[in-house]
């Protein structure tokens, strides 16, 4: 077996999901860090501005040895997670078929629109199965190592490794920071990467994947990530582990929903295989649409409202109180009330790049939502992954403001 089946292994649409988290956290945590330095003008300066700017300095000091110890950590769990999860599936036999040399299914014509292309990376040619009695056309499901002839002890190993790595990034960052807690939280994130798929009974086989996802790819990460670098938690940084836990979940149903059939078959009652596929399918685009397209509406905004104050608008109702003395001396007391529109304010710099980067997030919530309609995983997958990095460019553009 070659390097090639074990990158494959790694599974790299997947990994944009736990460095993008990490980034998020970071650009959350270096807004935080760069308003401790904000201090009122007065003589003398309050103590307490001495104490942020000291506390700063030490943050800044170690923020991006931290920042890459925390992505170091959420690389080597997402891979030793792909490895397990590998692992368990493999010797289940859920991930039957789907080796990187398996045979070719004869020509039909439910399955001669997918033949794989001379060239192609290995993939596995597995049959989704059935659909309301009619035979469903076979699907292209990338190659996994167990399934492949890797042996499973080979693939354990290598999951172990991965988890290792994780702990000693993690280690390092217990020591820096001195949140002995930390350690904790870690075991957990071991322990829910583990019984995905392994164990007795793997929560992962029960559609509970999609929660665990939501937890620990994205409050986790994020927050975590937010905690380490600045040691507060802030509105922003919930927002982006809300984002970035829904588009995590959106990409593990997807890769649910290309395996339905199959994890049907064997058993494996994911959340896609609970609610069917049309209603996954209507769950994934609509969570999609709800962590993604925002960040387009907000990047477009500023342009919007630009263009429109060069034509008057926007105009709002504005009310004002009055209080005055009468001819014959008696206070009075009113209202007024008329229409004030914005004054006209031509795009800057910022609006423009900031509606470039609004635009971009359309194109690509537009090609991703296409792909899910239209069953493209293959195409959908790293789409969504993207999704994740852009989503992250945007946090950081916004700290670097």
């Amino acid at each position: 077996m070659g390097i090639a089946i074990w990158l494959k292994g790694m599974r790299p649409q997947t990994l944009p999901a736990s460095v993008a988290p990490v980034v998020i956290g970071a650009a959350a945590a270096w807004t935080s860090v760069r308003q401790l330095g904000v201090c009122i003008l007065t003589y003398p300066a309050p103590e307490s501005c001495a104490i942020n700017r000291a506390t700063q300095a030490t943050l800044e000091s170690r923020f991006w040895p931290l920042v890459i110890l925390c992505a170091l950590v959420a690389l080597f769990l997402q891979i030793a997670v792909n490895f397990a999860n590998d692992y368990s599936d493999g010797v289940r036999g859920v991930d039957e078929g789907r080796g990187a040399a398996s045979p070719a299914l004869p020509a039909s014509p439910a399955s001669s629109s997918s033949a794989v292309p001379t060239g192609t990376p290995p993939v596995a040619v597995v049959l989704s199965g059935r659909r309301d009695g009619i035979a469903a056309t076979s699907i292209h499901a990338p190659a996994r190592l167990v399934a492949s002839g890797v042996p499973p002890k080979r693939v354990l190993t290598s999951a172990g490794t991965a988890a290792a790595l994780a702990c000693l990034c993690g280690l390092a960052i217990v020591v820096i920071t001195g949140h002995w807690w930390l350690l904790a939280v870690g075991v957990c994130c071991l322990l829910a990467g583990w019984c995905y798929t392994g164990g007795r009974h793997p929560y992962g086989y029960t559609g509970l994947g999609e929660l665990f996802v939501f937890v620990f790819f994205g409050l986790v990460a994020v927050l975590g990530t937010q905690f380490v670098l600045c040691g507060t938690v802030t509105a922003t940084g919930v927002l982006g582990a809300v984002q970035a836990g829904l588009l995590s979940c959106v990409l593990l149903m997807v890769n649910n929903l290309r395996d339905v059939d199959s994890d049907r078959v064997h058993g494996k009652r994911t959340l896609a295989v609970r609610l069917g596929e049309r209603r996954a399918r209507i769950l994934a685009v609509a969570s999609y649409a709800v962590a993604f397209v925002p960040v387009a509406v907000m990047a477009l905004s500023p342009l919007v409202l630009s263009a429109l104050s060069l034509v008057g608008l926007p105009c709002w109702w504005r009310t004002s109180s009055w209080v005055g003395i009468n001819a014959s001396g008696e206070q009075e007391s009113g209202s007024s009330g008329g229409w004030a529109c914005a004054l006209p304010s031509p795009p800057d710099t910022l609006t423009w790049a900031m509606a470039a980067y609004g635009v971009v997030c359309l194109a690509i919530a537009a090609l991703t939502i296409r792909a899910l309609l239209r069953r493209d995983h293959a195409r959908a997958l790293p789409l969504i992954g993207l999704s994740l990095l852009v989503c992250a460019v945007g946090y950081v553009g916004l700290a670097a403001i």
